[in-house]
């Protein structure tokens, strides 16, 4: 079952499941989340919690020993198990073996990190979802960001004009830790409401933050002044440039592969299947190869191996030109003016 953040609150009325998997990167709602069904189990007897790293060092028989007993001085317990970036077949096989050993006593509170489609397919994902409720956390993007930011302020009990609203969203953007910081600053300052654009922007400081990956889908969608913004901000949090050159031509090598596949008569199915490109970013794929003709796509692959020896000659200026022109360059089917 999957359960997503905003939706905890209420399946825990209906009482708490005897195992949930937290998994993702977004620290503040995977905090949020564990902090309540912590907070839930301690109001129904969850007295002892217990810890566990499932790393290479984990003794699982210790994790098993505790599933089984009870101190003296609690009745019921939650055991806490953080899952590594990858479980290699024994943890796997360890890990479906302590969901069984569930009971009405024991609690398993259980996180990962950020999945892909094809660790949700193994084994150990679907024994955690026949288990209880696994919930997703990932930062909210765009207009659900948007929302978010409104439900998180009218749940502190601040009035904040619309500009004001779009304004927050653009200045904490991809950083939900510093910009509910910021929120708790504002409720304790007791400023009068409805907050303005004006106070606001006196009041806070920005803290903008975005990983690199977050930079190839609006570029995909054609959207490249939000790109470009995402570029100019990576480099001011001391991404490399060299990194991004890497990761862009990832991304341009497969769009080359998929517009010659279709030049040749094979279908977009075939093609994505082949190339594994996920069915959730399939969409912005087949947006950008309608925007994109194969001769387009030759020049930002040409200006993406100008910005390469712009790295190779730490003429770390040059290449973060190049790949603001390869930004821009992903708007539309013209031409660019400059090459290498």
């Amino acid at each position: 079952m999957r359960l997503y953040p905003e939706k905890l609150a209420q399946h825990l009325k209906a009482g708490l499941a005897p195992c949930y998997f937290i998994y993702g990167d977004e620290p503040l709602l995977k905090q949020e989340a564990l902090d309540l069904l912590r907070h839930t189990a301690r109001g129904q007897g969850f007295d002892e919690r217990l810890r566990f790293d499932a790393d290479q060092g984990l003794d699982w028989d210790e994790i098993f020993a505790a599933s089984q007993s009870l101190s003296l001085f609690s009745q019921r317990q939650i055991i806490e198990l953080q899952l590594p970036e990858k479980l290699d077949k024994t943890a796997s096989e360890r890990l479906r073996e302590l969901l069984k050993q569930c009971h009405p006593d024991l609690l398993l509170l259980i996180t990962g990190p950020k999945l892909n489609q094809q660790q949700q397919k193994g084994a150990w994902f679907t024994a955690l979802s026949s288990a209880g409720p696994v919930i997703p956390v990932a930062t909210p993007e765009g207009p659900h960001f948007a929302r978010w930011l409104s439900q998180r302020l009218q749940q502190n009990r601040l009035q904040v004009e619309a500009e004001g609203v779009r304004w927050l969203a653009f200045a904490f953007e991809g950083n939900l830790l510093a910009l509910s910081g910021e929120i708790e600053k504002l409720v304790l300052q007791n400023l009068p409401q409805p907050l303005t654009l004006a106070l606001l922007q006196q009041q806070v400081q920005p803290h903008h933050q975005f990983n690199p990956f977050q930079l190839f889908d609006p570029l995909l969608e054609g959207k490249v002044k939000r790109g470009c913004r995402i570029l100019l901000q990576l480099r001011a949090e001391g991404i490399d440039a060299g990194m991004l050159c890497h990761l862009l031509a990832r991304e341009l090598n497969a769009l080359l592969q998929m517009q010659l596949g279709l030049s040749a008569g094979q279908s977009f199915s075939q093609l994505a299947s082949e190339l594994r490109i996920w069915s959730s970013r399939q969409n912005l794929v087949q947006s950008a190869l309608n925007r994109l003709p194969l001769a387009k796509l030759q020049q930002l692959q040409s200006m993406l191996a100008a910005a390469d020896v712009a790295v190779a000659s730490f003429d770390d200026d040059e290449a973060w030109r190049w790949l603001y022109s390869i930004c821009i360059g992903f708007l539309d089917e013209k031409m660019m003016g400059i090459c290498p």
